[in-house]
Formats: structure tokens, C-alpha cells, sequence
């Protein structure tokens, strides 16, 4: 089950596999779980030193007033990362869709991965976005991927429905989520970008 704690900004959810939660990092101890995953799953594992040099801890992406950076925890351990880019208002003038959410730098620590910990991190994801006041949830995802995105959810990214953020990764595809449909918007559009 899913709860939501309103003063601090923080998701839970209970599952056979234990209780997480979604939060930003508090302590020194979070933020070094953060960028070591990160830098584990996504650079070391994707292979981006090619594409965006070094692994950075100071990158300013992670202190704007857009990005928030979010761990995931279960049972008081670190086992996740993600982080939300307020994109505003999406959609042609006069035909608005509503504040849409980036979802970036999904990362599993490599030892949990495999678990359904990703999932669980996308379903809180999901909450945390919708109650901030988000209609969408963008993200880009290399074709490895686009079956992970889609069991949440995720179709690609329609043509006129132009994206937000420029491709982080040469090769990317863009999917797109309405948050106040679920998975139930799921049509198997999705599979086309795998193709």
C-alpha cells in the first residue's frame, strides 16, 4: 500500500519485499549513496564518460530549483536514485496538458537490481508527482529499457506532443505518462519504439 506524509514530501509503500521510501538524500551518509549509484548504474554501467566525461558530484543540475533529486529506500538502506525536472505547462498554446515532470537518471544500485525495486521506485514516483500538482511524466530511455517504462505505463512520446528536454543520450527514446491514467494508458504504442 501506498502513504504519503505531507509536511516532509515523503512516499512509502509496503510490499512483500519490505517498506520503501521516497524521499530527497538528508544526510551526508544519502547524498554519497546517491552519487555512487548513480555513477555505478549510469556511467560505469551505461558507459556515459564517453558522452558527458567524468562522473560529477558538484554538477549544478543537482541543487536547481527545477531538479529534485530523490532516494530510494528500503528498509533504511539506499537502494535507488531518481530525479524530477519540472518541465511547466506542456502542450501548443491554447491546447495546454498540464505541468509535466522529467523523470531522470532512474538508477538501481547494482546489487538490487533484477527485484522489482525499479517499479516500485516508477509507482512512487508516480505519487510523489501527482501530488505536487504534475498531469505528465517524461522520460527518455534507451531501447534496453522501453519494456521496463512500459510495464509502468509509458508509451512513446506522440509527434505532437514535442519534448521538453533535449536527448540526454545519443539513441534515446522519448515516452510519455499521463498521471491521472496509470498503466490503463498503455495501448502497445510503446512497442512500435522498440521495433
Amino acid at each position: 500500500f501506498l502513504c504519503w506524509e505531507i509536511g516532509t514530501m515523503k512516499c512509502f509503500a509496503h510490499t512483500r519485499s519490505g517498506r520503501f521510501e521516497l524521499r530527497r538524500p538528508e544526510t551526508e551518509t544519502e547524498w554519497d549513496c546517491f552519487h555512487s549509484i548513480r555513477e555505478r548504474t549510469l556511467w560505469d554501467g551505461l558507459d556515459l564518460h564517453a558522452t558527458f566525461g567524468a562522473y560529477n558530484r558538484d554538477h549544478p543540475v543537482h541543487s536547481q530549483d527545477d531538479n529534485t533529486p530523490l532516494v530510494l529506500i528500503r528498509n533504511g538502506i539506499v537502494t535507488g536514485t531518481v530525479s524530477l525536472q519540472d518541465m511547466g505547462d506542456h502542450g501548443p498554446s491554447g491546447h495546454k496538458t498540464g505541468p509535466e515532470i522529467e523523470v531522470r537518471g532512474v538508477a538501481i544500485d547494482p546489487a538490487c537490481q533484477g527485484q522489482g525495486y525499479g517499479g516500485v521506485m516508477l509507482m512512487l514516483v508516480d505519487r510523489y508527482a501527482s501530488i505536487k500538482g504534475y498531469r505528465r511524466a517524461g522520460v527518455w530511455s534507451d531501447a534496453d529499457t522501453v519494456l521496463f517504462y512500459a510495464r509502468s505505463g509509458y508509451i512513446h512520446r506522440p509527434a505532437d506532443m514535442p519534448v521538453r528536454l533535449a536527448c540526454p543520450v545519443p539513441g534515446s527514446i522519448p515516452m510519455t505518462k499521463r498521471l491521472d491514467l496509470g498503466v490503463a494508458q498503455n495501448d502497445g504504442s510503446v512497442l512500435i519504439a522498440a521495433a
